[in-house]
């Protein structure tokens, strides 16, 4: 169980990674429309187009990472007013659901994505972008999502806690233990 778990790990720290290489190209692209737009009067007639794929690309790619720093917003309202064994429980209970919503999800947007596909849909700007390529895109970071719920929802199981650490992280992509 711990190789599965250290590979949702590396995917989610993958997805992160890029996540962030994403969001430089959607800051230089930025960037360069505006110097270009108010040195030259040129504007790039990709950049609405593309930074919108982007910024949504940014957002559900780092979800799964996040959740594994425990960077995502928790109401502990209910969970410090039970006994721990029971708010273990209740964060269990709260996992599985979130894993059932984003596999859904997930699945949606894959569904989604293929339709597109089979049909040929392209984007209404002028580069005419084929549309399955940011949605199949977009469909990874709920997949990535579902991954981390479900590492999140072993290391529960298991008594663990289901946060890591970058440290933490890093030395488990290092780690070359074959009893795992």
């Amino acid at each position: 169980m711990t190789r599965v778990l250290r590979t949702i790990d590396r995917i989610c720290f993958g997805a992160a990674a890029a996540a962030a290489f994403l969001l430089a190209v959607l800051f230089v692209m930025g960037i360069a429309e505006i110097i270009l737009r108010n040195a030259f009067q040129i504007s790039l007639t990709f950049a609405v187009e593309y930074s919108g794929y982007l910024l949504v690309f940014v957002l559900f790619l780092g979800s799964g990472w996040t959740l594994s720093q425990g960077g995502h917003i928790s109401v502990t309202l209910l969970r410090e007013h039970v006994a721990s064994s029971v708010a273990h429980w209740i964060d269990i209970a709260c996992t599985f659901v979130a894993m059932i919503i984003t596999l859904i999800l997930s699945f949606s947007l894959i569904d989604y994505a293929l339709g597109t596909w089979a049909r040929g849909t392209v984007s209404y700007f002028s580069s005419e972008t084929p549309l399955v390529i940011p949605q199949a895109a977009l469909a990874i970071g709920p997949v990535v999502l579902t991954l981390a719920l479900c590492a999140r929802l072993i290391r529960l199981w298991q008594g663990q806690n289901p946060e890591i650490n970058s440290a933490d992280a890093s030395a488990a992509s290092r780690s070359k233990d074959p009893a795992s």
